[in-house]
């Protein structure tokens, strides 16, 4: 059953932590491996197998062969794995360095990672188990042939995980695939985030024109603030325990910050026409905040856009100078951005049963998203005319799909940007040429609306 979003916050948080752990994925793989270990054993000890003709060559195998094969695949093991360890290390110093420590998270999230590390430190474990549980392995009288079996498989299956381990790595450090990674994140959450929101608002929506009434006459009423006990990012709100808490009251709360905002002590983060809350409410009042250190993609769709905006302007410092990171992502940010045009933004208002108002939060815009990924690598790029002519190129692929007053306003504002940079720069007859018949072809776009 999928989560949502809206209810589940601190669900989701918790699920996030784990998604992006190195820990939980091995420590399960390693949970099964044991519970494996321990059936095969019994299996080997209660079933009769060795009786078994077609299975003599498990069952009547060297015993001391055996047990040094054994003991040679657990040292080679954790060789491997403090291999694998030293690969994950480097790609993630090279993900930090290069693409900014923000992007971390992207690599641990990754679960072929997760169960590589799970798989070699569960076949070391399994052969350990199975050397040192058997009593009188050293003389034959017990000899586990089908746990031994699975012991031989593991390690093969071992070793073509590792090829596919290093091939992997090899191919996600390789920018063009980290910044598609991260146009897949943010795909993936707009599209949760938008759906919940328009699902939550959508239950009321055969009385949303009496209660719009019914809001613009208490607009006059007189609220009163409510603040945060405690600072850092706001990573989720719990959306449906405020507007229960508000039905069960019969009040009206306005929420004043967004998903990602950063708040500190005694904020303001909501005010309410109820003059007084209950200790209890309170605490339901502050528990529906979920705070942290760092920002994460639970409810904040501007996250990966963040991401993205932030490998290319990595990419253009002095240091890296790779313009073609740079218009990977803006080729990735005028996709997202052509998207958002087709979608209708939540209005921010959830409703009771009844159909009546009971909380309104902010919600982000078009232009507040088009501006995030357009505005920075802007600013950033007016000493590289090739970023310039394919930001230009990737209005003229929204102006295409604009549909809404919004969308032609972000367009003129950054085309006006544009051309007033490249007023500012010395270019020679041919780049002059190039700027001039793309800025057309989008002023041509922008009169036809």
């Amino acid at each position: 059953m999928r989560l949502s979003t809206m209810r589940n916050a601190k669900a989701l948080r918790v699920y996030d932590k784990v998604k992006t752990s190195f820990w939980f994925t091995p420590c399960l793989i390693l949970s099964l491996t044991i519970l494996s270990c321990i059936s095969l054993l019994f299996i080997d000890l209660y079933a009769g197998l060795h009786s078994l003709n077609w299975l003599h060559f498990l069952y009547h195998a060297d015993p001391s062969i055996t047990r040094d094969l054994l003991t040679t695949v657990a040292g080679s093991v954790m060789t491997v794995v403090s291999i694998t360890f030293s690969i994950t290390i480097v790609a993630l110093t090279n993900a930090s360095s290069q693409f900014g420590p923000r992007l971390i998270r992207n690599f641990m999230e990754d679960s072929s990672t997760q169960i590589v590390l799970g798989v070699f430190i569960s076949l070391f474990v399994y052969c350990l188990i199975l050397v040192r549980t058997t009593d009188n392995f050293a003389n034959s009288a017990f000899l586990p042939g089908l746990t031994i079996a699975g012991a031989i498989a593991m390690t093969l299956f071992g070793i073509l995980l590792l090829i596919y381990f290093i091939h992997h790595v090899s191919l996600n450090l390789q920018s063009d695939s980290v910044i598609d990674n991260v146009y897949q994140e943010l795909q993936y959450s707009i599209g949760l985030i938008f759906k919940e929101q328009k699902e939550e608002e959508d239950n009321c929506s055969s009385v949303k024109k009496r209660q719009k009434k019914e809001t613009k006459q208490s607009e006059d009423i007189k609220e009163f603030e409510c603040e945060s006990h405690s600072c850092g990012y706001i990573q989720a709100i719990n959306y449906a325990n405020l507007t229960s808490l508000m039905s069960r009251l019969d009040g009206h709360l306005n929420i004043s910050v967004n998903p990602g905002d950063f708040v500190v002590n005694r904020m303001v983060i909501m005010t309410s026409n109820i003059e007084t809350f209950s200790e209890e409410d309170r605490k339901i009042l502050h528990e529906s905040f979920t705070l942290g250190p760092k920002r994460t993609p639970l409810q904040d769709p501007e996250f990966a856009v963040h991401q993205l905006v932030e490998i290319a302007l990595r990419a253009l410092s002095p240091g890296i100078n790779d313009p073609y990171s740079a218009i990977a992502c803006i080729d990735k940010l005028t996709a997202a951005v052509c998207d958002l045009t087709q979608k209708n933004f939540p209005e921010g208002i959830t409703y009771d049963e009844n159909g009546k108002a009971r909380v309104t939060y902010k919600t982000t815009s078009f232009r507040n998203l088009a501006n995030i990924a357009f505005d920075q690598i802007r600013q950033y790029s007016k000493t590289c005319l090739a970023v310039q002519l394919r930001q230009i190129e990737g209005l003229i692929r929204i102006a295409e799909q604009a549909n809404d007053s919004t969308h032609w306003s972000f367009i003129q504002h950054q085309k006006r940007m544009i051309e007033h940079e490249l007023e500012q720069q010395q270019l020679v007859d041919l780049d002059k040429k190039e700027t001039s018949s793309r800025l057309q072809v989008l002023g041509k776009l922008l009169e036809n609306a």
